[in-house]
């Protein structure tokens, strides 16, 4: 029988599989329903959130919730341990997915809607400081620099393969990173491996910054508008998942990207995806 697996839930699995193929996998494995899932379900258009709970199964905690990257980063640094295994983390809660939720007739209180639009101005923060974050990341690879685009394709993997075996490099980042914003009492590098959030964090965020530098050239447009924006926003939302996945061991996901970059970091990881 095969080993029951931690798995973290994306939508475009959910987009791609069937009700009987998400019942499979709920009651096979245990599904870790992340924040960031959540939160993509109820603000999603109206169909689409009414078709995605109506394929979970109709019982009590046909999932477990887990919170957000945030948090578990919040947990490693007040604890100074890692916050692994995800599931000891996970909300621990008796639920059942709210009814209207699957009929389409769920509306949000006034508090609700501020908590959403709190969150979204958040996530626009977030994003500015993901590319950011991504313009800074040749310094951090010596043969990035001053490099003539034809060769940049295979620089860019040569760095992505270094973040996801170098476990010197993370930490290397990760001290940099310390050097110009630590919080108080830090996580010693030395402490951190790839059990840690913050681990992950450094590998996952660098690996979507090389994917960032390889579409754009390294640079941002000369006039970055809406639909750049929900791209770099998209690849920030699309980082948790990995992050989350990777610490878990198990990624259920269509997105090819994030496949990709989780077998990246995870070479032994489970991944369960829809195909046809």
């Amino acid at each position: 029988m095969a080993q029951m697996a931690h798995v973290i839930l994306d939508k475009s699995y959910i987009d791609a599989a069937s009700k009987d193929e998400i019942s499979t996998l709920c009651a096979k494995h245990t599904v870790l329903m992340p924040d960031v899932l959540f939160h993509e379900l109820i603000t999603t258009k109206e169909e689409s959130m009414r078709r995605c709970f109506n394929k979970f199964p109709n019982k009590t905690n046909p999932v477990e919730l887990i919170p957000n990257v945030r948090t578990f980063l919040r947990y490693e640094l007040s604890k100074h341990q890692p916050c692994s295994p995800l599931y000891d983390r996970r909300i621990k809660i008796v639920f059942e997915f709210n009814e209207r939720l699957r009929d389409g007739t769920f509306k949000f209180t006034e508090e609700q809607l501020e908590t959403i639009k709190n969150r979204e101005n958040q996530l626009e923060q977030d994003t500015k400081t993901f590319f950011d974050l991504a313009m800074l990341v040749p310094g951090f690879f010596s043969h990035l620099k001053a490099m003539p685009f034809k060769m940049f394709p295979d620089a860019i993997e040569k760095a992505k393969q270094q973040i996801a075996t170098d476990a010197d490099k993370v930490k290397e980042i990760y001290n940099s990173f310390l050097a110009h914003d630590a919080p108080s009492n830090p996580v010693s590098a030395d402490c951190i491996d790839d059990n840690w959030a913050y681990f992950r964090w450094i590998q996952v965020r660098v690996l979507y910054s090389l994917n960032l530098l390889l579409k754009y050239r390294g640079k941002l447009p000369e006039e970055p508008g809406a639909e750049f924006w929900r791209h770099i926003e998209h690849d920030l939302l699309d980082a948790d998942y990995v992050i989350l996945a990777s610490l878990a061991g198990a990624l259920a996901s269509n997105d090819n990207l994030m496949i990709s970059n989780f077998q990246l970091i995870c070479p032994k990881g489970k991944i369960f995806r829809i195909v046809r």
